[in-house]
């Protein structure tokens, strides 16, 4: 499968990143970024840095760097202030293309057969909204869309039922939502369901692979943000999983609207299939095996 991963790295956006560019049957042509977790500069640079630890020249292309319609928010008390929690990463292969992120996804898309290129969606939505709007021939030729974000039955992680992707950027996720692509969601229901605790972190360093090291450093640092919890959740890496092995992931169809006001996911008219559950157990195998392959 071709992949383009839009994303704002981030601890669990580095993880989900070495997760794909390691899968031998996962094709990324391009790393899209936006501001989110942390702003565009270091979101970019991040992105060029684990792509540097994953021995690849894929491409990076800085794409928005503040949300639609309101202020941005970054989340500093998990990431941290480089946005990978002070793993060390290496420099950038190459400094980002002079392509912004939008350009390049529709270059990609007119590129390539029509219904030939995933999008994987790690961050908030304002590169996919702006690609709708300025060049929605080439959106049309998306083959899906998945994307980690919101929270249906779950209490939110930035408000009562609200979810930080999402929240960030509520207009640019009305917009998607509104769109008719081929869109999945995979919301904190799912994605607090696949959790790392020490045993895994020890599995991880146990295999020897660069990837799976450097995981577990990221989730180490995870911890260091919480205060005494036993596990962290793993929720960017249920992106490329889902992709990988559908099979693991109970997906339902819900009506589904985004509030405007909080980011928080409401009843409405849009249909959007919603990952509900994960196979856990199952996931992190699989997470465990594409990290060290």
């Amino acid at each position: 499968m071709t992949i383009i991963i839009d994303t704002d790295p981030g601890i669990d956006d580095a993880i989900a990143i070495l997760y794909a560019l390691n899968h031998p049957d996962q094709e990324i042509t391009a790393l899209t970024t936006v501001a989110g977790n942390i702003g565009l500069s270091v979101t970019t640079r991040n992105a060029g840095r684990i792509c540097a630890l994953a021995q690849v020249k894929t491409p990076v292309h800085a794409g928005a760097a503040a949300p639609l319609g309101k202020e941005a928010n970054p989340e500093l008390g998990i990431h941290g202030n480089d946005g990978l929690g002070g793993v060390v990463f290496p420099e950038p292969l190459a400094p980002p293309t002079s392509e912004d992120a939008v350009g390049a996804m529709a270059a990609i898309l007119l590129a390539h057969p029509p219904q030939t290129v995933d999008l994987f969606c790690l961050g908030p939505l304002t590169n996919l909204a702006l690609l709708l709007d300025r060049s929605p021939e080439a959106a049309s030729r998306i083959c899906k869309v998945i994307a980690m974000g919101g929270a249906v039955n779950e209490p939110g992680n930035v408000g009562p039922k609200a979810e930080f992707n999402i929240a960030h950027d509520p207009h640019a996720a009305a917009a998607v939502f509104a769109a008719g692509l081929p869109f999945t969601l995979i919301p904190l229901d799912a994605t607090r369901q696949l959790r790392a605790d020490k045993t895994y972190i020890k599995a991880l360093r146990d295999t020897g692979a660069t990837p799976a090291i450097a995981s577990a450093e990221l989730i180490d640092a995870y911890f260091a943000a919480t205060n005494g919890a036993e596990s962290r959740p793993l929720h960017d890496p249920c992106v490329p999983l889902l992709a990988q092995h559908p099979e693991l992931f109970t997906l339902q169809d819900r009506n589904l609207s985004v509030d405007l006001e909080t980011g928080a996911l409401v009843a409405g008219d849009h249909t959007v299939k919603v990952a509900m559950g994960v196979n856990a157990e199952g996931a992190r195998a699989a997470l465990l095996q594409g990290l060290s392959c």
